[in-house]
């Protein structure tokens, strides 16, 4: 099991802040521009699992830094960025340095180890949470191990974005890969995608599709925030397998049953209201049932306060539930967490 907490990629705090994040410009020099980014986030947390001893701990390791730089060639943007937070060796108690991107963008190519596409046809609708790591539960980009492959390829044409990823099953013989469209109308933003990937069913592969739609509704101060996936071989990427989640389970082949794949459903509901110009909350409910023998099933609830103290600077607490474990340090039961954030 630990190799798979290893390889897992799944930390991202609020989903509007890792999608695009502001950046401070350090150097220009001829049209090549570098600049830094990142931010510092102090966060603690109060456990109270259903069964054990509740307890607090807190810490700063979801602080992160990037570098970015810009320049036009023969009319063509090129962008080079990297990224790291302190999640390196996490499941041994560490806070090393760990890769969280490193890619390049040419126009609208971009290869490198960077988000997969079921992440970017979901994340940019989700509902704002402070928590690190179950943040996606419910849809088709849930937190698995690879949220940000080791290797990547968008390719965008207007709403149309084409995707092939560094595959989760070893052996397979093609990249993971991922069509999605977005578009909008009047004031509701959608966003549509197919997942196809090659999966191991126990003896052997099978070809899983899973489709996905995600939308946010904005209305004035609110938004309504809702998302819905289907499909075989989505475990490795939804986070709920057969038999439970992925980490606790043991191993990315945890679509199959009896050598077959097994479908799975998930969705996501939330609610984000304005209170005023610098405070603002949110409401989430997270829910995936995966249609093996045991009705294996997950869900989580959550419910936050972000108050922006200075420009920059936010203070928030939220509440949340979940009725499985899935991590060892994220066991079933609620979960406070308060938080300080500085961008910059």
């Amino acid at each position: 099991m630990m190799l798979y907490i290893k390889r897992l990629s799944v930390g991202f705090a609020t989903v509007v802040t890792c999608v695009s994040a502001q950046a401070i410009d350090l150097v220009t020099t001829g049209d090549t521009t570098l600049s830094i980014g990142g931010y510092i986030k102090a966060e603690g947390a109060f456990n109270s699992p259903d069964e054990g001893e509740s307890e607090f701990k807190g810490n700063l390791r979801q602080s992160r830094i990037n570098v970015k730089t810009t320049k036009s060639v023969d009319d063509k943007k090129l962008t080079g960025f990297i990224e790291g937070d302190f999640y390196g060796d996490y499941a041994k108690g560490g806070s090393n340095l760990r890769l969280r991107h490193a890619y390049v963008q040419v126009d609208d190519l971009t290869v490198g180890k960077t988000w997969n596409g079921q992440f970017l046809a979901v994340a940019p609708l989700s509902t704002e949470q402070l928590d690190f790591w179950g943040t996606g539960l419910g849809t088709a980009s849930g937190g698995g191990s690879y949220i940000r492959p080791d290797l990547t390829l968008h390719y965008t044409y207007k709403g149309l974005r084409f995707t092939a990823q560094d595959p989760v099953y070893d052996n397979a013989s093609l990249p993971d890969m991922v069509v999605s469209y977005k578009d909008k109308i009047s004031n509701f933003d959608y966003n549509v995608a197919v997942t196809a990937r090659d999966a191991e069913n126990g003896d052997g592969s099978d070809v899983g599709i899973g489709v996905s739609l995600a939308g946010k509704l904005t209305l004035s101060k609110d938004s309504l925030h809702a998302s819905i996936y289907n499909g075989k071989g989505m475990g490795a990427y939804s986070a709920i397998c057969v038999g439970g989640p992925l980490v606790m389970n043991g191993g990315v082949d945890c679509d199959a049953e009896d050598g077959k794949l097994i479908s799975q459903t998930g969705y996501s509901v939330g609610y984000k209201h304005q209170f005023t110009q610098k405070l603002r909350g949110n409401l989430r409910y997270g829910e995936v049932n995966v249609d093996d023998a045991a009705d294996t099933s997950a869900n989580v609830k959550s419910a936050n306060l972000i108050y922006e103290y200075l420009p920059d600077l936010d203070l928030g607490i939220e509440w949340r539930n979940q009725d499985v474990t899935t991590f060892p340090w994220m066991p079933a039961g609620q979960q406070i967490e308060i938080m300080a954030k500085y961008d910059f």
